[in-house]
């Protein structure tokens, strides 16, 4: 297919498993969630000069 056929299509093109529901709302890597939320919490943001 061509691009312009692929973006005018009702179909899309990937297909979503409707098994992976049973996952929604559970955390699946809490070890790793912990460490991404610590990480973030003490990340340093560069400071954007404000304009006046």
């Amino acid at each position: 297919m061509k691009i312009e056929e692929l973006n005018n299509a009702k179909i899309p093109i990937v297909k979503i498993d409707t098994e992976l529901e049973r996952f929604r709302g559970r955390e699946l890597f809490p070890k790793k969630l912990a460490l991404a939320k610590k990480m973030l919490a003490n990340a340093r943001l560069p400071k954007h000069p404000t304009e006046e």
